[in-house]
């Protein structure tokens, strides 16, 4: 008989986790992408070697410009004469307009005999109660973020007069403000998830939005909000043992709001979630952000003669009278504002950063996870920011690239990407449609820095659709901005 044998079962290896990497190889990475992101980004900001021209950008300069140099928060008509519109009245004629470039005798002396007068300003001077003293209709924030860079250049040119120097000054302070900007993101989701998945949050941001063909060209509002928002969001993520942080998240989010009122949204919405998930904090917080408070409640009190009254209202209703026929600034009407800021052609955030739909999806995770929670404030907080965007009367924002009104969120939407990021870029599919929505992103923006031209594209508006207060132009597909810009 044959003999029988018996089958060995297989030794089952035990499986050998693969070595996590030191803290030491863990630092040089975090070191080596920190610095990469920060040049990639600066790189790509200042590679056009130019700047993008408006009026409140113009605002924000001539503050930051006259506090180094006058050490005031006003200024008057001999302190900014191009901020004014003139007439001047010479005797047996008609009066007519003309422009003052800057203050001289020749004109002092035509001001004191009544013949030199201003009938109006531009929009972003705001007049205060004092009589002749006008302020920034953007606040106090921005011009002091500005102001150190304009005090380096002042060593080498006389910043008031070198205008060269003073629209690319305002752009490099706006460059190194979304550069940290993106710094920080990263850094802030490096607690959460690993190097890599960190550094393509921090891309999506950097290049993905409209930080760079926007916030990264000119110093609006926007490169100082969202640096101190980030700010405030890496301290409310990190170490919350520490009460300390709790109280430069309060220091850092009290700066956005000096810098843009709106940013009191986030405020309120960290401080209910302290007041909830974690109170022995709370106080720490409130000590941090309070100093900020007081100084703008007496700023607006100094100047217009109450602590709820902002420079951005009282400049705004004239405007809103004009472009939407109103005085009423909260006019914006939702049914078409909320999917203009997503979907429309002009405005949609669809269009201009497909990447940042992944922090939409994102952000549902995070009320799951009990490690995500945290996320929360920032993510309510940027729900009702885009919601107060949509009321504005202008909700599209003007005459800009893509979804400038709500650029300010873009933070808080990448950093709701943490959640789902490693399981995207684990698998192959999810990858490939990160990548693809990435790399569309960052081609949109790259056009957008380097193409976008204000007149260019209103010209092609008014032949298409008429002169009209942005009339036809926010559902405009034909030709849209990314296409037009992109063929020229």
């Amino acid at each position: 008989m044959a003999k029988r044998t018996r089958k060995r079962k297989p030794r089952l290896r035990r499986a050998v986790a693969a070595p996590k990497p030191s803290p030491a190889k863990n630092l040089r990475r975090n070191w080596f992408l920190s610095a990469l992101l920060v040049l990639v980004c600066l790189g790509a900001y200042t590679s056009n070697g130019d700047f993008l021209h408006g009026s409140d950008q113009e605002g924000n300069m001539l503050f930051s410009v006259n506090l180094l140099k006058r050490q005031s928060f006003s200024v008057t008509v001999q302190d900014a004469p191009s901020s004014f519109y003139w007439k001047l009245e010479e005797p047996g004629e008609e009066p007519r307009g003309v422009v003052v470039g800057e203050w001289d005798w020749r004109i002092g002396a035509l001001y004191e005999q009544g013949r030199l007068k201003p009938y109006t300003y531009q929009y972003y001077l705001a007049e205060t109660t004092h009589p002749g003293k006008f302020v920034s209709t953007f606040g106090i924030g921005t011009a002091l973020v500005g102001l150190p860079v304009y005090a380096v250049l002042d060593l080498f040119t006389d910043i008031e007069t070198d205008h060269w120097w003073w629209w690319h000054g305002g752009a490099l302070t706006a460059s190194l403000l979304t550069a940290a900007t993106a710094l920080l993101i990263f850094l802030a989701a490096r607690r959460f998830v690993a190097p890599l998945p960190a550094f393509l949050i921090a891309l999506s941001f950097g290049l993905g939005s409209c930080a760079w063909a926007v916030s990264s060209q000119a110093l609006w509002q926007h490169p100082a909000n969202t640096f101190f928002l980030a700010l405030g969001a890496f301290f409310l993520l990190a170490s919350p043992e520490r009460r300390r942080t709790a109280a430069y998240c309060g220091a850092a989010l009290g700066m956005a709001v000096l810098c843009r009122p709106p940013s009191a949204l986030v405020v309120i919405c960290v401080g209910a979630w302290l007041a909830w998930t974690d109170r022995r904090r709370l106080p720490a917080y409130v000590a941090g952000g309070l100093p900020f408070a007081a100084v703008l409640a007496a700023y607006n009190a100094y100047w217009f003669g109450s602590p709820f009254t902002f420079g951005q209202t009282v400049s705004s209703q004239a405007i809103a009278l004009v472009l939407a026929g109103t005085d009423d600034i909260w006019s914006g009407p939702l049914w078409e504002s909320l999917p203009g800021l997503f979907v429309s052609p002009q405005r949609g955030l669809v269009f201009y950063s497909p990447v940042l739909l992944f922090g939409f999806a994102g952000a549902v995770l995070a009320w799951k996870d009990a490690r995500y929670r945290p996320l929360i404030p920032l993510q309510v907080a940027a729900l009702l920011i885009i919601v107060v965007a949509a009321k504005w009367y202008d909700w599209w924002g003007g005459s800009t690239w893509g979804y400038r009104s709500i650029v300010d969120t873009v933070p808080f939407l990448a950093l709701s990407m943490i959640p789902l990021i490693e399981r995207v870029v684990a698998a192959r599919r999810t990858a490939a449609l990160f990548g693809v929505a990435l790399l569309w992103s960052v081609a949109v923006q790259f056009v957008g820095a380097w193409s976008y031209n204000i007149l260019g594209w209103l010209e092609q508006r008014e032949a298409h659709h008429g002169s009209g207060p942005e009339s036809g132009f926010r559902w405009q597909w034909t030709p849209s901005q990314i296409g037009w810009h992109a063929d020229n």
